[in-house]
């Protein structure tokens, strides 16, 4: 690849493909005087469930609430254990803190950074009620060995799907397969596609629905089980809940995003793949695995490590520099069980931890990036990026060789 110049204008590691038909379906909503949750909440959820193929999809105001649902769902509370990845966002295992539970973390993958499956068995005691497998990236988790694990040992599995929305596992949508009780993705403007802020919960047993529902709106219920039909003003409050309910002005933006998501993620793949041959030569680098026949990787994020003994930089400075060179990048993640609450949190609970420690995710959050990608970059903009690297990279080389040779 020809070495590009700087760029003259900033590339932002992700941008959301807002067209004029979802503008247009907004300011009809607007226009409408329904902007809350109606009609088009409903539809969506049912394009939802219809494009994943499962019987149940329930959407919401964010995906972070969607995952503290299904553990209430599922019963989970004090003295229960959850088996979880510390690379990871921090609701995942936050909303394991929050219902009383205690998360049990397993390392990553060194090539995936996803959970690593063949160490899930070594971390279940009896207190074990479920295992929550991250699909990081884009690229899914090693599911058949999770659900076997899960199977044996009679545990309930959540997929934390924020970043997989639309990918295939065996040739199925992720949250398809019923071995999974719940699939929670997200519709963050990062991710492949969006309703502005937002998420669902797809679900296979249609029993958790009225739990689900009630959860998402206040606890009330009318209908079956309560004295009240479902089109009478009037309701009960069977449980406490929360407020995590989809709007229509969301659902506007979402039915659109549905519709362009195939066109979108086929898009990530080509720029990702041409990422991938512009940087195999580049050992500075720790590369992203790829995905496999069994494996679609959807690509939601592109995401390198630095290795600072190649590099002379530590992964501040590349990012910094990369700053300087007009490309901006991301930090997805920063190692769960580094923060200061989950320091002071794993010294009361050090079953959480793993007695050999987290050495793949600790190394994976100190030094990884991600780099730009969004369907609407052109091959350029990634040769731009690639450029930039090795400009960097090549400066900070010729620095130290001048700092030895002093």
């Amino acid at each position: 690849m020809t070495e590009r110049p700087r760029r003259a204008s900033f590339l932002p590691f992700s941008r959301p493909m807002i067209g004029e038909e979802e503008i247009a379906e907004v300011v009809e909503t607007l226009r409408s005087g329904w902007i809350t949750t109606g009609p088009k909440s409903a539809r969506f959820e049912e394009a939802l469930a219809a494009y994943n193929g499962v019987p149940h999809c329930l959407a919401l105001l964010n995906a972070t609430t969607g995952l503290e649902m299904t553990l209430g769902a599922l019963g989970i509370g004090p003295g229960d254990e959850v088996i979880t990845t510390s690379h990871t966002f921090v609701c995942t295992v936050s909303n394991v803190v929050l219902r009383g539970a205690v998360p049990i973390l397993v390392d990553v993958e060194p090539d995936t950074m996803n959970i690593d499956a063949e160490r899930i068995e070594e971390r279940i005691t009896p207190r074990t009620r479920a295992i929550v497998p991250v699909h990081y990236a884009g690229l899914p988790c090693r599911m058949e060995r999770v659900w076997e694990i899960a199977a044996r040992h009679g545990l309930h599995v959540v997929e934390d799907a924020a970043h997989t929305m639309g990918t295939r596992y065996a040739g199925r949508r992720i949250g398809s397969d019923p071995r999974s009780v719940f699939a929670v993705y997200s519709f963050h403007p990062n991710k492949n596609m969006t309703t502005i802020e937002g998420g669902a919960i797809a679900f296979h047993d249609g029993r958790h629905a009225a739990y689900l529902k009630g959860q998402r709106f206040h606890g009330i219920a009318r209908g079956e089980g309560t004295p009240f039909p479902e089109a009478s003003p009037l309701y009960d409050v069977p449980m406490p809940g929360r407020k995590s309910n989809f709007m229509d002005v969301q659902a506007a933006v979402g039915l659109h995003q549905l519709a362009k998501l195939d066109g979108f993620m086929a898009r990530r793949r080509e720029l990702a793949r041409r990422y991938l041959s512009a940087l195999a030569d580049f050992p500075e680098l720790v590369l992203p695995a790829d995905g496999d026949s069994v494996r679609e990787h959807g690509w939601n994020l592109f995401v390198v490590r630095n290795r600072p003994e190649a590099t002379g930089l530590t992964r501040e400075e590349l990012v910094d520099a990369l700053k300087r060179e007009n490309v901006g990048t991301g930090i997805h993640w920063q190692a769960l069980h580094t923060f200061s609450f989950y320091r002071r949190y794993f010294e009361e609970h050090p079953e959480g931890l793993p007695k050999d420690g987290l050495p793949h995710a600790t190394f994976t959050g100190a030094n990884l990036m991600s780099l730009p990608l969004w369907p609407g970059m052109g091959e350029d903009d990634v040769d731009d990026v690639v450029s930039a690297l090795r400009r960097v990279v090549a400066a900070s080389r010729a620095r130290t060789r001048v700092a030895m040779a002093g």
